[in-house]
């Protein structure tokens, strides 16, 4: 039997590519919460909290829903689950918080979008081999079209303060990790139980440092519309959709396609805000594109490729 699959493989990357642009679309309108909630009162911690905390309540609802349909994974995998989403995905928020404390938002953002890089370098070590070519040729492309995206058309004020690269370094490194542990529970737990049992880890993490620390959560009506917006849109459907996207592509290609949403931030705030591109940005959008078009590329030929061969004998 000959492509039994009747072009399906073909399709997984670009259906893989669409959620994962979905995941970065849904990330790239979370500033734009963040500033109507802030205006309200709500601090960073607070709305972080409460971010995850909506979003965890939703997608437990939708798990027992579908209690019959998806089998949940041993109470040791469910540790390691909501570990991950308690320390590594939580972590990750925090040091990139902190670090916004000490560096223009520009930077802090070039600086979190060199996670692409480390998970290629990460996945090479696991690996033990070198990465292709067109994997390294991609992330830097990728990489650099990111950081002239947001350098392009803003102005850094404090860009020597060490301690904000430091921390803001150290989230992309760990934000990399996050996505190679979540691509193998993907794989090996499904997308909806792995992003309901991250990201409730991430929740009670965070609200118990909320509390600890007790940050002011929303006490008007936009604070509580704006909390459950970014708990829905940049949290249930970001980390949902990444998930799926991670079920349907390898973790460096979905990492590539992720640095899309420096460029989609730009594209909204242009087509929603009236906000002027300059040269560097444009740019930036298209070495972005260009790297996500060769990556898609290459798998959309792989699949084809795999189709041809015979599924059995």
């Amino acid at each position: 039997m000959i492509g039994g699959t009747g072009g399906q493989r073909a399709r997984g990357p670009l259906l893989g590519a669409v959620f994962v642009l979905g995941s970065a679309a849904s990330f790239a309108v979370m500033p734009v919460f963040g500033k109507v909630a802030y205006a309200e009162g709500v601090s960073p911690i607070g709305l972080l909290a409460w971010r995850f905390g909506i979003a965890a309540v939703m997608l437990l609802v939708v798990l027992a829903l579908r209690r019959n349909s998806t089998p949940l994974p041993d109470a040791a995998a469910l540790t390691r689950l909501l570990l991950l989403g308690a320390v590594v995905l939580a972590g990750e928020v925090g040091l990139f918080f902190y670090g916004l404390q000490y560096l223009d938002a520009g930077l802090a953002e070039v600086l979190l979008f060199l996670f692409p890089a480390w998970v290629v370098v990460l996945t090479a070590i696991k690996r033990r081999t070198w990465p292709g070519a067109l994997i390294a040729g991609c992330t830097a492309l990728a990489v650099g079209g990111a950081a002239l995206t947001v350098l392009g058309g803003s102005t850094l004020q404090a860009a020597n303060a060490f301690d904000g690269v430091v921390l803001v370094l150290a989230a992309s490194v760990v934000y990399a990790f996050y996505i190679i542990f979540s691509g193998r529970s993907v794989a090996a737990y499904g997308a909806l139980v792995t992003t309901t049992a991250v990201v409730t880890g991430a929740a009670i993490s965070l609200f118990a440092v909320a509390v600890i620390i007790d940050a002011p959560g929303p006490t008007t009506a936009v604070g509580f519309g704006v909390a459950v917006g970014i708990g829905v849109v940049s949290t249930v459907f970001a980390f949902g959709l990444l998930s799926l996207g991670l079920s349907l592509l390898p973790t460096s290609h979905a990492a590539v396609i992720a640095t899309s949403e420096p460029v989609i931030a730009v594209v909204l705030g242009a087509l929603l805000l009236g906000e002027s591109v300059l040269a560097g940005q444009a740019a930036g959008v298209l070495l972005v594109v260009v790297s996500i078009a060769v990556i898609l590329l290459s798998d959309v030929r792989k699949s084809e490729r795999e189709e041809l061969q015979p599924d059995s004998l």
